[in-house]
């Protein structure tokens, strides 16, 4: 085996990347995961789920040694622990639900906190399938659920499901002056991140922490809120399904997660 991935670190978003769009993981990524793992890689989720949205997925992956979860305002181990943290506190929290309710009518919410996500009906019906919250952990009123260790915030309105940028506008505009950055979420909703978060920051300390060189970390993704990894690491690779705003942030564009883009582009490098 030729070890063109040894020393490298490679950071996978999940959900249109991994992922087919029928939330399948397929058999040959998953051997093609372990072959660079084989290969002297080292390799890490990098998703807008939580780390309880990973269960299923990691018993599948046991090579994988990190996840970068909330978009990044976590990064867990393969055990389970917590080894990088952001947070938003309760009261800011709290202040910004207001704001954006003064703001637009009908808005829902919903919050990552701990290992979880609690949310507004609405927010948990316009979950996708593998990202369904509990029935314990839907809420009328998101504010009487908030408390410590909060990751993020989700803001969802139905009115605005094809027109995100427009939501994105607005909800900027609203949290002007709070310690948060609004970003896409990877779902028809806006995500509120404590300030400097996001998937790029995290796969800045994590390269850090596992004494990787920038130049050295290959990232892959399909979503808007994979921009900030993308164009951070040395290697920024698309999915071929991405819409032009990703493709245009990345140095290549491979095939779509329904071609098992990322399955052939390592298999090509490990057997270059």
């Amino acid at each position: 085996m030729n070890n063109q991935l040894k020393g490298k670190l490679l950071a996978f978003d999940v959900d249109g990347t991994l992922l087919n769009s029928r939330g399948e993981l397929t058999k040959r990524t998953i051997s093609s995961l372990l072959a660079a793992k084989e290969a002297g890689a080292v390799t890490a989720l990098a998703t807008g789920r939580d780390w309880g949205a990973l269960t299923n997925l990691l018993k599948q992956l046991p090579e994988m040694e990190f996840a970068l979860c909330t978009n990044g305002t976590e990064i867990y181990d393969h055990s389970g622990e917590l080894i990088y943290a952001r947070q938003i506190s309760v009261e800011t929290a709290k202040e910004l639900v207001k704001a954006i309710r003064d703001r637009i009518d009908g808005v829902a919410i919903g919050a990552g906190i701990n290992k979880g996500m609690i949310g507004e009906p609405e927010v948990v019906n316009a979950m996708p399938p593998g990202l369904e919250i509990p029935q314990d952990q839907i809420v009328d009123d998101i504010v009487s659920a908030l408390k410590p260790a909060i990751r993020d915030l989700v803001i969802y309105h139905q009115d605005y499901v094809h027109r995100l940028d427009q939501l994105f506008s607005t909800i900027v505009d609203v949290c002007n002056g709070f310690d948060v950055a609004v970003q896409y979420s990877g779902l028809p909703m806006m995500e509120l991140l404590p300030t400097g978060s996001g998937k790029g920051t995290a796969l800045t300390w994590l390269a850090k922490h596992v004494k990787i060189k920038q130049e050295n970390v290959i990232a892959f993704g399909d979503g808007l809120n994979d921009l900030s990894m993308l164009e951070w690491a040395g290697t920024g690779i698309a999915m071929g399904q991405s819409e032009s705003r990703v493709q245009g942030s990345a140095n290549l564009v491979i095939g779509t997660c329904e071609e098992e883009g990322v399955a052939k582009w390592l298999e090509a490098q490990i057997n270059a």
